[in-house]
């Protein structure tokens, strides 16, 4: 019989030294902790039964003997561990002592973890995209739930037309649906009848200014309203007026519509005064007052709301809405133009529009009345009094136009 002791650190590296240098036919007989903080174990190959006299006892005295309650333990234990499998008596003598963690086990648990980990996040993430699409399409319903089968197909189209929800409850509340054929008509009168539009002779006369954003179209507009009063009444007591002196040569397009109608053009900048410039002009029959654009955010956008806010009364305000734009930016371009009380708005970029929706559900939640419809850059062709009924119309067609060329480029023609 072969007996051998083993030092290590801890318990593991000691059974790991007993594992590799005896093998797994090994029988721990004791094991300790020495006064210097190691674990001593004393193991035995080819054991034969009895326990040497040599081997110190648990009682970490050098000179004690093995008593004979102790051999007695270490002989069950042997026999149990010969009764079993040589991994399974190294596996018995480490339960009473202490559990040892095999670190190739733990590595490999510790990436299975980190596996099922990984495809736990992705189940996560693919079930918050699906909770998402759910939540886009009951909101899209709009309580669907709640409706008959009439009530639903008529929001189904009106929130094609890209219609707030608002607006939608409101609508269906308003307009009872008798599962006819002319159901649809009547919803749609109904919407033209609640858009507030402002009516004007075929030819604008009197004191405009036109204020908005940049890109929306002020200019544009501007030349088209003043190309066609000049081509039915001449060029004579029509005058084009710009505050705009922020950006430079922001006021040449200005400029050269002037030259083209034979129409004087006045810049107002730090050394003359908007009042001064209406004063001169207010014998003639159409003055337009084309403003900076600015970003709502822009803090010289206070300075032209205050310099419009202190010009007479009869300067009527319109703010240029692009149907372009998303609702919420329409929204703020509102809130921040109002303080100026504005008289009217002019729809811009029809023609560029993917849905008339959003812009038709600002005008009727804020009561803004339209006065022009622009959709085109052909002077003096693309513009036109505002009719509600053409604004519904023109929303459905737009719908159905975007609806089929979705649909194309999806699914092919």
């Amino acid at each position: 019989m072969q007996i051998r002791r083993f030092r290590a650190q801890d318990m593991r590296q000691a059974i790991r030294k007993v594992r590799d240098a005896v093998g797994p036919d090994a029988v721990i007989l004791s094991n300790q902790r020495l006064a210097s903080g190691e674990i001593e174990i004393v193991a035995a190959l080819d054991y034969d039964g009895s326990l040497p006299s040599s081997i110190p006892s648990k009682s970490n005295s050098p000179s004690a003997k093995v008593s004979e309650p102790t051999s007695q333990f270490y002989q069950e234990r042997i026999k149990l561990a010969r009764e079993s499998s040589p991994s399974e008596s190294i596996q018995s003598a480490r339960k009473p002592q202490e559990v040892v963690e095999d670190p190739i086990l733990d590595e490999s648990l510790s990436i299975k973890q980190r596996a099922e980990t990984q495809d736990l996040k992705k189940l996560e993430h693919e079930l918050s995209k699906v909770k998402e699409q759910l939540k886009q399409q009951t909101a899209s319903s709009v309580d669907s739930i709640d409706l008959d089968p009439m009530q639903a197909k008529v929001k189904e189209r009106l929130i094609g037309l890209g219609l707030s929800t608002q607006l939608i409850t409101s609508v269906l509340d308003d307009v009872d649906l008798n599962n006819r054929e002319d159901d649809w008509n009547r919803v749609l009168a109904h919407l033209a009848e609640s858009i507030p539009v402002k009516k004007q002779p075929a030819e604008l006369q009197g004191c405009f200014a036109f204020m908005g954003p940049t890109g929306v179209g002020k200019t544009t507009t501007i030349g088209k309203i003043a190309a066609q009063h000049v081509l039915k009444y001449g060029p004579e007591g029509v005058v084009l007026i710009t505050t705009d002196t922020y950006r430079i040569a922001a006021h040449e397009q200005l400029r050269t519509f002037g030259r083209i109608l034979n129409v004087p053009v006045v810049v107002v900048n730090e050394y003359t005064d908007l009042n001064t410039v209406l004063d001169k002009y207010k014998s003639y029959s159409l003055v337009l007052v084309d403003t900076a654009g600015m970003n709502p955010r822009d803090r010289n956008l206070e300075r032209q709301l205050l310099m419009v806010k202190r010009a007479p009364s009869r300067l009527k305000k319109l703010l240029v809405l692009p149907c372009t734009s998303q609702r919420q930016v329409l929204k703020t371009v509102l809130d921040v133009y109002a303080q100026v009380q504005l008289d009217g708005c002019v729809l811009s970029k029809l023609d560029e529009s993917a849905s008339l929706g959003e812009v038709i559900s600002v005008v009727i939640e804020e009561s803004l009345p339209v006065v022009y419809l622009a959709d085109g850059q052909r002077i003096p062709d693309d513009i036109q009094p505002a009719r509600a009924h053409n604004i519904i119309s023109r929303a459905v067609y737009t719908a159905e136009q975007y609806s089929h060329i979705y649909s194309t480029l999806k699914y092919g023609s």
